[in-house]
């Protein structure tokens, strides 16, 4: 197992293995960290990147989401050149900021300016260019968090990222290319913004001093976060909460929402008593002709309801 630091300029990424690979990403924040500590993500929070940069890594195969993005990466890559007439190349190295050990970078491509060099190099804390490119796939279903083309109108957790890199590589433009749907191709740029990043890096510098180093989680975002970080219990210790606590508020919230919880249960279950009652023993359901519910069975023989 090779073991890497945040003290290496750079780490070259051909020929690493995926557990090489994660282990090196533990040696600061990278692009998608970012986003997740300032809270702009929809995938992570600063919890979950906490974690992945004080334990080992899970050698685990990617999801499908993920793998598939991996599998179009060259190609939006390569639409993107052939449209915007401009020359793309890998940059197979993680990138480390000269002056900021934590924070680090693996963009996706540099894009050539012949007008600086003609191939692109990572060379005393820089990139011979000034300008960078992520590739992005989107479902159908998110394709609305993409605005208007030929913009800055990404998600914001891109629009942290993209100021991320630019700012590890000292570059002025960062373009993204998303495949949406698997047939709707936009381009975006985003140019530097020195305030954004600066906030950016404040806030990332914090975290890993006061979290990663200090060895602190933040505090628990989701339920899972608060599960993971309070798996274990103390035996036989108690928490005592004088009647005039301010901390029964929290207890009582919750009572009044399983109590709301149990009767909305009720109350859907009646709903869809209702409606299969309603739907007897038809396969869909029309209003003015357009399909808006299906009520199909399976070779076991059951049916499963599904609302469009």
């Amino acid at each position: 197992m090779k073991l890497f630091n945040n003290t290496e300029p750079s780490i070259k990424t051909t020929g690493l293995t995926r557990y090489e690979w994660l282990q090196a990403r533990r040696s600061g924040i990278g692009g998608s960290d970012i986003a997740a500590i300032v809270g702009a993500s929809s995938y992570a929070t600063a919890y979950d990147i906490y974690k992945s940069k004080v334990e080992e890594p899970e050698d685990r195969e990617d999801s499908e989401f993920t793998h598939w993005g991996n599998v179009l990466e060259p190609v939006v890559a390569k639409e993107f050149s052939k449209r915007m007439g401009v020359q793309v190349q890998n940059v197979n190295f993680i990138m480390r900021h000269p002056d900021y050990s934590w924070a680090i970078a693996n963009i996706d491509r540099g894009i050539v300016n012949p007008e600086i060099a003609g191939n692109i190099r990572f060379k005393d804390g820089r990139l011979t260019t000034d300008m960078i490119l992520e590739c992005k796939t989107a479902s159908e279903f998110v394709g609305k968090d993409w605005g208007e083309e030929e913009t800055d109108e990404v998600p914001d957790q891109y629009q942290c990222q993209g100021q991320w890199y630019m700012g590890v590589t000292n570059t002025l433009v960062c373009y993204m290319a998303v495949l949406i749907g698997g047939n709707k191709f936009r381009i975006y740029r985003i140019e530097r913004n020195q305030e954004l990043i600066d906030y950016l890096f404040s806030e990332a510098e914090s975290f890993w001093v006061n979290h990663v180093l200090a060895g602190v989680a933040p505090e628990p975002v989701t339920l899972e976060n608060a599960k993971d970080k309070f798996r274990k219990c103390d035996p036989d210790t108690t928490i005592d909460l004088s009647l005039d606590s301010d901390d029964i508020a929290i207890f009582d919230a919750y009572l009044e929402l399983k109590a709301a919880e149990k009767e909305l249960k009720a109350k859907l279950e009646e709903a869809q008593k209702n409606l299969i009652c309603l739907m007897g023993h038809n396969e869909t359901l029309a209003i003015d002709g357009s399909v808006v519910a299906t009520y199909k069975s399976n070779k076991n023989n059951k049916r499963t309801m599904r609302i469009k």
